[in-house]
């Protein structure tokens, strides 16, 4: 079964939690028995040259220009401005020319964004077109809009409206979608209950290799790593620091870490003794390894924190809102400890560094959900089984 993945970013290697989606899902269905080819594009400005294949990777990348500027006079046009961002005339081209060459069984689409490139797929392939949902774009922009106020509001309504039917127009246009949790699922079947759906979670690999077990009374140190142009992130730390972090002075011996790309300029002034700045790091991963307990004080966007699963999965006990753990089967005081206020933030800290046991609990049963739930290898062999018996197609 050969199988194309389209991509609106780079996946070799993957740098955040939407490529690590994708080149997990495509990884776990080659190891499953299918042949991937990916097909990738390229928004960083660092590629000025055309189309070009890495026999290695055994994928194609197309540059495009996603700047907003470079689309917002055309706003009036057929697709939403946040969707037209990512399509171009000569991607749509050299993807068709590409699909044509290597006439693939499955073409899976990963983003709503990148359903605009359906229409002159189905023009040259038979192949069924599948497309995955790493969140829900409407909730995305309805909690945005609701912290709008002003002259924006209307614009921020607009485009809010024009995702809104974007999104259930490119649901129905799909042979078969694959939303990333059951909360999702149930979302796109209450608003288009014609569409075939497989829930498809996110995979994750599980670090068996034993941490040492934390020392109680020593040093408790907190992490949150994010990519920082992304606005539910920017409220999450501002509400960290402004409110969280104060109230953690009860305790004697802590430190907050935090890194992520494209940090802004009032984020790296917030360093103190206690408050530890690291930019953009080399290796996510070990950032969270090196943590005690990774913090997600998240109170909106959508879809499920990559984030979140990787602490699981390396052992790294997790304090975060019910927001942040949406999309998980993760209950709190069992996986994870949920805290919805301040109050409730200070309190599951001062419990995780005192109470005897919590910490190495809470690690263990984080890690086994993670492989119960969110094993890669059963994820694609589940997803190679649906596709090898056939997908419905709708035209």
């Amino acid at each position: 079964m050969k199988v194309l993945i389209l991509s609106k970013k780079q996946v070799h290697p993957p740098t955040d939690g939407e490529s690590m989606a994708v080149y997990t899902l495509g990884k776990s269905l080659e190891y499953a028995g299918a042949e991937v080819v990916w097909f990738s594009l390229d928004s960083s400005g660092k590629s000025l040259t055309d189309l070009r294949y890495d026999e290695e990777k055994q994928g194609y990348t197309m540059p495009i220009n996603t700047a907003v500027a470079s689309h917002f006079f055309s706003y009036q046009r057929k697709y939403p401005l946040q969707v037209r961002r990512f399509y171009n005339a000569e991607a749509a081209s050299s993807l068709q020319e590409v699909v044509g060459n290597y006439e693939p069984d499955i073409i899976q689409i990963e983003s709503v964004f990148l359903a605009t490139y359906i229409e002159g797929l189905r023009k040259i392939s038979h192949a069924p077109i599948i497309l995955r949902l790493h969140n829900i774009e409407e909730e995305i922009w309805e909690n945005r809009l609701a912290g709008v106020r002003g002259l924006h509001y209307a614009l921020y309504q607009k485009m809010a409206n024009d995702i809104r039917r974007f999104e259930r127009l490119a649901w129905s246009s799909a042979d078969l979608v694959l939303p990333i949790s059951h909360a999702d699922k149930e979302l796109v079947l209450t608003n288009c209950p014609e569409v075939s759906t497989e829930v498809i979670p996110m995979g994750m690999v599980v670090d068996y290799i034993a941490r040492p077990n934390r020392i109680m009374g020593g040093g408790l140190r907190l992490g949150l790593i994010a990519s920082w142009d992304w606005s539910p992130n920017l409220e999450a730390a501002k509400w960290l620091l402004d409110e969280i972090v104060p109230q953690l002075d009860v305790l004697d011996n802590w430190t907050l870490h935090l890194a992520g790309r494209n940090m802004p300029g009032w984020l790296i002034k917030r360093r103190s003794k206690r408050i530890h700045i690291l930019g953009e790091v080399k290796s996510a991963l070990h950032f969270v390894r090196s943590m005690d307990v990774m913090v997600m004080p998240f109170k909106s966007g959508g879809g499920v924190r990559v984030k979140v699963l990787e602490a699981l999965a390396a052992g790294i006990p997790c304090i975060g809102t019910s927001k942040a753990f949406q999309g998980l089967s993760v209950t709190d005081n069992n996986e994870v400890l949920i805290a919805e206020d301040a109050e409730q933030f200070v309190e599951a800290v001062c419990r995780i560094s005192s109470e005897e046991g919590l910490w190495n609990r809470l690690r263990k049963r984080g890690m086994h959900n993670v492989d119960q739930y969110h094993n890669p290898s059963t994820i694609g062999e589940a997803l190679y089984e649906k596709y090898s018996n056939g997908i419905d197609k709708k035209y």
